[in-house]
C-alpha cells in the first residue's frame, strides 16, 4: 500500500511541477525600422545627402554617422532578447564592368562593436549588383548583425554607426552614378508565461495517464 501511495504522490508532484513552471513563449519580431540613410551626388562616392526616418544622419567629410534612437517600447511581460542591425548598401551606374563601391561600417556603441566591409560590384558595366555582406566576410548577402541581450533587458540606448564609401580597384560610379547606405534596426522580444509548450503537455499527459491507470486498478479491488 505504501508503494501505491508513493506512486500517487509522485504523479501529483509531476502535475504540480508541470503546471507551475513558467515556459518561454515564441519570440515576436517587431519588424525592421529605418534609422536613417545617406547618399552621394552624381559622379561621386562621397556621401552628402541625408534621409532620416526615426533616427538621425550626419555627414562630416566623407564619413556619415547614422543613429538609431533609444528604444524602450517593450510589451508588458516581455524583455528584449535580440537586436538586429541591417546594413544596406546600393550603387547606381558603374564606371566599368569591374567597378565596385566599398562601404566600411563601424559601430561606436559600447557593447555593439563591429567593423564591417561591404562591396557592391558590377559584372556588366551597366548595373551594380546590390549586395550586403556578412560580418568579417566581403560580398555575402545579406547581413544581419545579432546582439543577444540579457533576460532582464527592457530598453536599449542610442545605437551609433558610421559608414564611408570609396571606389573599388576597377573604378567606382560613372559621371551620372551614385551610391547610398541605410541603417535599419529590429528588436526581438521574448516573454515568459505559464502556457505549457508541447513537451510540457506531453509530460502532463503522461502523469494523467498514470493516475488513470492507478485509479482503474484500485477500482477492480
Amino acid at each position: 500500500m505504501n508503494m501505491k501511495k508513493c506512486l500517487v504522490v509522485l504523479t501529483m508532484g509531476i502535475l504540480a511541477l508541470v503546471l507551475c513552471i513558467p515556459t518561454a513563449s515564441a519570440s515576436i519580431l517587431s519588424g525592421y525600422t529605418i534609422c536613417g540613410g545617406v547618399g552621394s551626388p552624381s559622379g561621386s562616392t562621397a556621401f552628402s545627402t541625408l534621409s532620416t526616418v526615426t533616427g538621425s544622419a550626419v555627414v562630416v567629410g566623407t564619413t556619415a554617422t547614422i543613429t538609431c534612437p533609444a528604444f524602450s517600447a517593450v510589451p508588458a511581460g516581455d524583455y528584449i532578447s535580440q537586436v538586429d542591425l541591417y546594413l544596406k548598401d546600393d550603387a547606381q551606374a558603374p564606371s566599368g564592368s569591374t567597378s565596385s563601391v566599398i562601404d566600411t561600417w563601424a559601430s561606436s556603441t559600447v557593447g555593439f562593436a563591429f567593423n564591417q566591409t561591404i562591396v557592391t560590384a558590377s559584372t556588366d558595366g551597366i548595373n551594380f549588383n546590390e549586395c550586403n555582406g556578412t560580418v568579417g566576410v566581403i560580398g555575402i548577402c545579406p547581413i544581419i548583425v545579432t546582439f543577444p541581450e540579457g533576460s532582464s533587458t527592457l530598453s536599449i540606448g542610442v545605437l551609433t554607426d558610421t559608414v564611408s564609401a570609396t571606389a573599388g580597384g576597377g573604378g567606382g560610379v560613372s559621371s551620372v552614378g551614385s551610391d547610398s547606405a541605410n541603417l535599419f534596426v529590429q528588436y526581438e522580444f521574448t516573454s515568459t508565461s505559464t502556457v505549457p509548450e508541447p513537451a510540457t503537455l506531453s509530460l502532463m499527459g503522461g502523469a494523467l495517464l498514470g493516475l488513470g491507470l492507478f485509479a482503474k486498478k484500485l477500482s477492480r479491488r
